[in-house]
C-alpha cells in the first residue's frame, strides 16, 4: 500500500467519528460554541438525558437570549456519591468560612435525595418566574408527595429549593424469554421476585449508591406496612375516623405496623438472596435483563421502559406493582454559593427545565418536533398542561390521573437513611453467607421443611424499634461529629449478626440434609417430596 493510501486511511480515522456525530445531532442545531457560557452540572442522569438536555438547552437559550451555552456535566457516581461530595465539600468549606464555586446546579436523583440536601443547606431558594411556576405546578402534590418544596421568602413568594421536572415510579424490569424457559409466570408483584427458581438470577442496584434502588426497596416495606395498617383500621370500629395523632398513639395499631415492616423486609432478603449482584447504578439492572444476563431487577420505569423500546417485549418489559409503587418527582436544584452570572445562568437552566418546550424533551418521540434527537427519554414529565395532547408521545401515559391512594409516606420514608446501611449490611457485606445459606436450604427436599427454613432465613434479627433507636443514635453521632465513625462501626455490626443469622440457619439446613441422606441410605425405598415448578421463596 503507498504512502498516500495511508494518509488517506489516517484521515479517514480521524473524520469519521466527527462525521458521525455531525449525522446523529442533525437537527439539534449548532454544536457548542467554546465562546459561550458555561454551566457546571451535577447529576447521576445518563448520556441520553445529558446529550439531549445540552442541546435542547444551548438551542432554547440561543433562540432566547442570544447566546450559545455549554452545560459541562459532572457524573461522579449515584445520588448517594453526589450526596457525599457535597457535604464533604461544603462541610469543608463552612471550616474555612467561605462556599464553593466549582459547581451550579444539581439535577437528577429523586425528591428524598434533594431534601436531604436541603437540610444540609446545601440547596439556595430559588426566585422563579411566579407565571412559570403556577403553571408548571396548579397543585404543588401528587397522591400526598410535594412536586416541589415549599419555602417561600418573607412576603409569601414561593422561593423554592427544589422542583420537580419529571416523574418516576418504580418496579421490575423482566426478560419474558427467561421467564418462559423458567416456566414461572411473568411478575406482577414484588413477592414475585422471591422464587427460588431465580436464584441468582435477580439483578439489584446497591442501595448506599443509588437513591432510586433506596426508594423502590422502601416501597416493599411501605405495602406491607400499608397492609397492617388496612387491616387494623378494618379490625377497629371507628379506627378509620380517629385522627391521626391519636392513631399512632395506640399499641395495637404501632404493633400491627411493626409486623409489616418485618413482612416488607423479609420480602427484600429473599429478593436479595436470589440477588446476581448489587451495581452501583441502577441503569445497569435493564441493560442486563435486555441481554439475558438477568431474568429480572428492581429499576425506574424510563429505563426498563427504554429498553423495551430497543430490544422488542419480549426480551425486556417492566411493570410497576399494581399498588405497591410510588410516584415521585425527580428534581433540580441550585447549589448555594453560586451567585452573580452563574446564578442567573442556573436559574434560565431551571425554567427552561419547567417551560413547555423543556418538558416535551422527556416524553415525545425522539426526531418529532419538540422531541429530543436521537433516543427517546421516555420520562412523565411534571406539567400537568401537557398531558392534554399526546401528539409523539411515546407512552400514553397520566400520572396525575394513574396515582392511587397508595404513595410514599413521608413518615415511613424518613427511615430510609438508618435502614439504608441495614440493607447492605445484610445483602452486600453479608452476601456469601446469605448465599451459603439459601443454597443449603434449597437442598432440603422436604418442601413442608424447607419452607419453614426459608422464613426463617428471611427473619432477620432486627425490627422497627430498632431501626428508630439507629435513628436517634444517628443523630446524637452528628451532634457529636463522629457520624461516619458511627455509621462504620454500626455496619460492621449488623454485619456480623446478619452472618451469624445465616450461618446458624445454614448449618441446620446441612444438618437436616444429612439426616435425609442417611436415611435414605438405610433405607432406599424412601421417596422424597421434590419442588413443585410453582413453589415460591
Amino acid at each position: 500500500m503507498s504512502r498516500y493510501a495511508w494518509l488517506i486511511l489516517l484521515g479517514m480515522v480521524l473524520v469519521l467519528p466527527w462525521a458521525a456525530r455531525r449525522l446523529l445531532v442533525g437537527a439539534a442545531g449548532p454544536t457548542m460554541d467554546t465562546n459561550g457560557e458555561r454551566l457546571v452540572v451535577l447529576t447521576p442522569h445518563n448520556q441520553d438525558i445529558r446529550r439531549e438536555f445540552s442541546y435542547a438547552f444551548d438551542r432554547w437559550h440561543r433562540a432566547k437570549f442570544g447566546t450559545p451555552v455549554e452545560i459541562d456535566w459532572r457524573t461522579p457516581g449515584g445520588t448517594n456519591d453526589i450526596r457525599r461530595m457535597l457535604e464533604d465539600t461544603y462541610r469543608s468549606y463552612g471550616k474555612e468560612g467561605r462556599l464553593p464555586d466549582e459547581w451550579h446546579v444539581v439535577f437528577g436523583g429523586g425528591d428524598e435525595f434533594f431534601n436531604g440536601l436541603k437540610k444540609r443547606d446545601i440547596l439556595q431558594p430559588m426566585a422563579l418566574d411566579r407565571q412559570l411556576l403556577a403553571s408548571a405546578f396548579p397543585k404543588p402534590s401528587l397522591a400526598g408527595v410535594n412536586l416541589l418544596d415549599g419555602t417561600t421568602d418573607a412576603s409569601g413568594r414561593p422561593t423554592p429549593a427544589w422542583v420537580g421536572v419529571c416523574l418516576s415510579s418504580f418496579g421490575i424490569a423482566y426478560n419474558p424469554d427467561v421467564f418462559g424457559a423458567l416456566r414461572l409466570r411473568e411478575p406482577r408483584t414484588w413477592s414475585d421476585l422471591t422464587h427460588a427458581k431465580l436464584s441468582g438470577l435477580v439483578a439489584l442496584a446497591d442501595p448506599t449508591h443509588s437513591g432510586s434502588a433506596a426508594v423502590a426497596y422502601m416501597m416493599v416495606i411501605q405495602r406491607e406496612i400499608a397492609n397492617a395498617e388496612e387491616a387494623f383500621i378494618q379490625s377497629r370500629p371507628g379506627a378509620d375516623r380517629m385522627p391521626r395523632a391519636e392513631l399512632v398513639k395506640d399499641a395495637e395499631y404501632q404493633r400491627q405496623l411493626a409486623e409489616g415492616w418485618k413482612k416488607g423486609m423479609k420480602i427484600l432478603v429473599l429478593i436479595a438472596a436470589n440477588a446476581r449482584y448489587f451495581s452501583s447504578s441502577s441503569s445497569h439492572v435493564s441493560n442486563d435483563v435486555a441481554h439475558g444476563q438477568a431474568a429480572a431487577g428492581v429499576t425506574i420505569d424510563f429505563y426498563g421502559r427504554v429498553y423495551q423500546d430497543s430490544v422488542g417485549p419480549q426480551r425486556c418489559r417492566f411493570v410497576a406493582p399494581a399498588a405497591a409503587t410510588a410516584i415521585t418527582p425527580d428534581p433540580v436544584a441550585i447549589l448555594r454559593g453560586v451567585s452573580g452570572r452563574k446564578a442567573e445562568l442556573a436559574r434560565r437552566f431551571v425554567e427552561f427545565l419547567l417551560s413547555p418546550e423543556g418538558q416535551r424533551i422527556w416524553i415525545v418521540r425522539a426526531g418529532q418536533p419538540g422531541g429530543p434527537v436521537a433516543r427517546s427519554l421516555r420520562r412523565p414529565p411534571i406539567r400537568p398542561d401537557l398531558y392534554a395532547d399526546k401528539t409523539d408521545w411515546t407512552d400514553d401515559v397520566n400520572p396525575f390521573e394513574e396515582a392511587g391512594g397508595f404513595n410514599v409516606r413521608s413518615e415511613w420514608m424518613a427511615q430510609v437513611s438508618d435502614i439504608r446501611p441495614v440493607w447492605t449490611a445484610a445483602w452486600i457485606d453479608s452476601r456469601d453467607a446469605l448465599k451459603d445459606a439459601y443454597a443449603a436450604v434449597l437442598e432440603v427436599s422436604n418442601r413442608k421443611t424447607r419452607a419453614a427454613l426459608i422464613s426463617q432465613l428471611a427473619d432477620l434479627p432486627i425490627n422497627l424499634d430498632d431501626v428508630a433507636r439507629l435513628q436517634a443514635r444517628r443523630i446524637e453521632a452528628e451532634k457529636g461529629g463522629n457520624a461516619d465513625e458511627w455509621k462504620a462501626a454500626n455496619r460492621i455490626r449488623w454485619a456480623n449478626e446478619f452472618r451469624k443469622h445465616y450461618l446458624a440457619i445454614r448449618q441446620t439446613a446441612l444438618g437436616i440434609t444429612r439426616k435425609q441422606q442417611q436415611k435414605r441410605v438405610a433405607n432406599p425405598r424412601i421417596e422424597t417430596a421434590t419442588p413443585s415448578s410453582g413453589e415460591g421463596g
